[in-house]
């Protein structure tokens, strides 16, 4: 009687959520007085026989004459799936943002990501890939690169691509009821069975390559004769269509593609609104990889050139997507995520992002995996909070299928791990205590990993100083290094830590033992390593 009595005073009090939860207003339902109804500072005023407007999720609506007892017993609904969006930047740096120590102090503002961290969560010790294939595939399948064969970046006419007998995001949102759709650059492979009309998706418009393919043709001494296949353009299909080429890619029109992703994204926002379904959206730009090409609307923007152009722009799209949920009023029911699918590339600087950490995209040094992520979700994170605790983006498939409702394979190993507690504060801790690296196109199960992330430890087994080299030799033992105390991993202290090499072997034993009982996916990221004609 006692939870009943709490229950129904929290219900006059005018305790339910009476903002925008997703759910229905149901008229009549819970009836008070004006000495009651009351909703912030504005008081509900209601005459005998009147009643106030509230939203519930009961299967059963109460009158005013229910029990204390009907109150108690009554069914509850489970709370409604929240709508979800990834948003993921390409090659972007760890510090680019405001909210990260950028922004206006490197020359380019950021203030849609900085006031979507002032409104949500930021991580500071998330984790991506090596590469944008590697990154994409481990968000999509919640697995590890090396399980699936997508361990590098795929190249136009390769012939490769995501497996379909991987079990994507998009996939198991689907089979739970979503809606689920695609903007923008999908880099899983250009093969028919591997695209995202065929991988989960009711519909994509985008890309399939990293943005540099399209400008290849223009570069000089360019052969056509040696080209493996000319990368499809601008392209777009409904679930199980063929691809249409919507326009071709060059060096002119590759500066408005974030443009028209954005605005095909916020389009289907408005469309969804009032549906029934929940929807998934993934909105993976093309900025900020090289060539930063300028869209006119932006040249000039920053003073940090043609890169800090690109990023403004793509910030101004993050903040776009935000107000079109706040516009459509299903901000309270829908999940935002953003990141990058790795760190800068720093062989292109300056045409590239800034990361205060050792390495870039390629390296599994943290300059190059240690990537922004800020989680938005009003009414459900709090507002402002800060975390260093490690989550990475194979999470991304766990949480978000169990947010949703989704049913995850179980007949495979995944190695992403469900989240949502951490994120909604339920708990302060992440339940990742460590993350490994794999670097380069084995397959076997004992395949040496390049790095393990372990508490506050990086274990390094092989290492590159940047994507193209020169390969760092560790001798007869790994390197390790304190990250909180040494986040450049300048000093190597596996002399007197023998206990963190521990660790890592123990880490590296369990997925030796994974590997052989679930055997890996040759690799289809770079299919002639395993014979491909």
């Amino acid at each position: 009687m006692a939870i009943a009595a709490i229950l129904l005073t929290s219900i006059a009090s005018g305790s339910l959520d009476s903002g925008n939860t997703g759910l229905s207003p149901i008229p009549m339902d819970l009836k008070v007085s004006d000495s009651t109804a009351q909703t912030g500072d504005n008081q509900a005023s209601a005459s005998e026989g009147t009643g106030v407007e509230a939203v519930t999720n009961r299967k059963n609506p109460l009158s005013k004459n229910s029990s204390l007892q009907q109150v108690a017993h009554e069914d509850i609904m489970p709370a409604p799936r929240p709508n979800i969006i990834i948003m993921m930047a390409d090659n972007m740096g760890y510090m680019d943002a405001g909210c990260y120590g950028g922004g206006d102090v490197l020359g380019a503002p950021t203030p849609g990501l900085d006031q979507m961290a002032r409104d949500g969560l930021k991580l500071t010790s998330f984790y991506s890939e090596t590469q944008c294939t590697p990154t994409r595939a481990a968000m999509m399948t919640g697995r590890l690169p090396i399980r699936v064969g997508m361990t590098l970046a795929t190249e136009p006419g390769a012939m490769a691509g995501l497996s379909p007998q991987e079990t994507t995001l998009a996939e198991v949102l689907s089979d739970a009821g979503y809606r689920t759709a695609m903007f923008g650059k999908w880099h899983l492979g250009d093969i028919n069975e591997s695209e995202p009309q065929n991988m989960g998706f009711d519909e994509f418009f985008g890309v399939l390559y990293h943005l540099n393919s399209y400008s290849q043709r223009q570069r000089i001494g360019f052969d056509p004769n040696w080209e493996l296949d000319e990368p499809l353009g601008l392209v777009e299909a409904k679930r199980g269509e063929n691809l249409t080429v919507v326009a071709p890619l060059n060096l002119s029109s590759l500066s408005i593609v974030d443009e028209q992703c954005s605005e095909r994204a916020i389009a289907y926002i408005k469309d969804q609104a009032d549906s029934s379904q929940p929807f998934f959206i993934y909105l993976p730009f093309v900025r900020t990889h090289f060539p930063s090409v300028q869209n006119p609307k932006w040249a000039g923007k920053s003073s940090k050139g043609p890169y800090g152009d690109g990023l403004m722009e793509m910030d101004s799209y993050v903040g776009e997507v935000l107000d079109a949920l706040r516009e459509t009023g299903i901000e309270n029911n829908t999940i935002v995520v953003f990141t990058s699918d790795n760190g800068p590339t720093l062989d292109q600087w300056p045409d590239a992002g800034f990361s205060p950490f050792r390495g870039g995209i390629g390296t599994a040094y943290e300059g190059g995996v240690r990537v922004p992520c800020i989680f938005w979700w009003p009414g459900k994170i709090e507002a402002g909070r800060v975390s260093n605790e490690i989550m990475c983006t194979m999470d991304l498939f766990s949480t978000f299928s169990a947010l949703g409702g989704g049913t995850v394979p179980s007949d495979r190993p995944i190695d992403g791990i469900d989240q949502s507690d951490f994120l909604l504060g339920i708990q302060n801790n992440s339940d990742r205590e460590w993350l490994v690296w794999y670097i380069g196109i084995e397959s076997a199960a004992n395949t040496l990993p390049a790095a393990v992330r372990w508490h506050q430890f990086k274990i390094h087994f092989k290492a590159y100083d940047s994507f193209q080299g020169p390969e760092s030799s560790y001798g007869q033992i790994p390197a390790v290094y304190n990250i909180e105390i040494d986040p450049r991993e300048g000093h190597n202290i596996a002399g007197e830590h023998d206990f963190v090499i521990n660790a890592a072997q123990m880490i590296y034993r369990q997925l030796v033992a994974s590997m052989k009982q679930y055997p890996n996916t040759p690799s289809r990221a770079y299919s002639t390593a395993t014979g491909a004609q």
